[in-house]
């Protein structure tokens, strides 16, 4: 007997693609005995039945699955984002009931309007109301519009020079690359794009709300240069806020595509991952790094050379590519985080 990983092909079945048991197996014939709890987030093959799993693993899956069961307090309401990732679930939806629901939040109407009238949906001017919102920019555009919204709303802080504010620019920096990347490479999912870039970090906001302390002191190591996020979350906390972060978007039910994003936008060896179109997850990979070598960031240096990087020979993008969308970036940052109040 040893405890294991095996793939629960019931879940398969409901559509559940990564959900997994962690439990205690009988090796000769790989059958569970019982259940112990659910593990997301590790990739299988049909016929991969097992992989042994250590205890430092089970005891951090634990931690994690604490952390985001006591998420009731994030200073964002989930029922904003799941309104804005089922608009796009029925394209039949009726656009005046759902502009007479997104209009009884006036502040949310009032972001919204402003946004829609900015170059950061490429419109001008025109957009009166909600209603007007939907049927202009689309279904896919006006989600993208309330995710970034809430994204904001996520990682508001009133110190200009606070980790969350730091957070809420580079990942707002991100989003923007990612959407210029998208453009750029022909990828099918520009609206996905954005939003993966906007949320790529929400695993370090979790950290920072649930560990202060401890991811204060991680933030002054990176600034420091006495490594990166990635490897001192991983010796401090037993896993990433990549791995954190895509769990949080399962349970609120974003697409498997944006929760993958997230979670691999860190992995190289995963970019390749995609059938039929470019991977989010190189777009945010290289995205980020722009926003650092912007300087939006905590103090991270990006690569010299980014057409040298994996995402970049993924995605075809070459030197000349890479400093047009970096130039058009600065240009647009400040005018667009602006619109946000930061």
């Amino acid at each position: 007997m040893l405890v294991a990983r095996i793939c629960d092909w019931r879940s398969i079945e409901r559509g559940y693609r990564r959900h997994y048991y962690i439990g205690t197996i009988d090796v000769e014939y790989g059958l569970p005995l019982f259940p112990l709890e659910i593990y997301t987030r590790q990739r299988f093959n049909k016929g991969q039945t097992m992989q042994a799993v250590s205890q430092e693993e089970i005891r951090a899956n634990r931690q994690m699955d604490q952390i985001i069961s006591s998420l009731g307090d994030l200073p964002a309401s989930p029922a904003v984002i799941n309104l804005a990732m089922n608009m796009t679930s029925d394209f039949n939806a009726d656009i005046a009931g759902l502009s007479k629901t997104l209009s009884a939040d006036q502040t949310l109407t009032a972001k919204i309007l402003k946004l829609s009238n900015s170059s950061f949906y490429g419109r001008a001017q025109g957009v009166a109301t909600i209603e007007e919102a939907i049927v202009i920019l689309g279904f896919f555009t006006l989600r993208s519009l309330l995710i970034a919204t809430a994204t904001h709303s996520l990682f508001h802080s009133d110190k200009p020079d606070s980790p969350e504010h730091k957070l809420w620019e580079h990942s707002l920096a991100t989003g923007m690359a990612c959407r210029k990347i998208a453009e750029k490479a022909a990828c099918s999912k520009v609206e996905e794009a954005f939003i993966s870039g906007l949320m790529h970090d929400i695993g370090k906001l979790i950290f920072l709300q649930k560990m202060p302390e401890d991811y204060t002191e991680i933030i002054g190591q990176v600034e420091a240069g006495q490594g990166s996020f990635c490897s001192l979350e991983q010796d401090h906390f037993g896993f990433t806020h990549a791995s954190l972060g895509s769990i949080l978007m399962m349970k609120w039910s974003f697409p498997q595509n944006l929760i993958d994003a997230v979670a691999d936008h860190h992995a190289t060896d995963r970019f390749s991952s995609v059938e039929d179109d470019v991977s989010l997850a190189a777009i945010t990979n290289l995205a980020d790094m722009m926003a650092k070598s912007m300087g939006v960031d905590f103090g991270q240096k990006a690569p010299e050379n980014l057409a040298e990087t994996e995402a970049a020979k993924q995605l075809g993008m070459d030197d000349t590519m890479i400093v047009t969308i970096i130039s058009d970036l600065q240009e647009s940052f400040t005018q667009e985080k602006g619109l946000f109040g930061g």
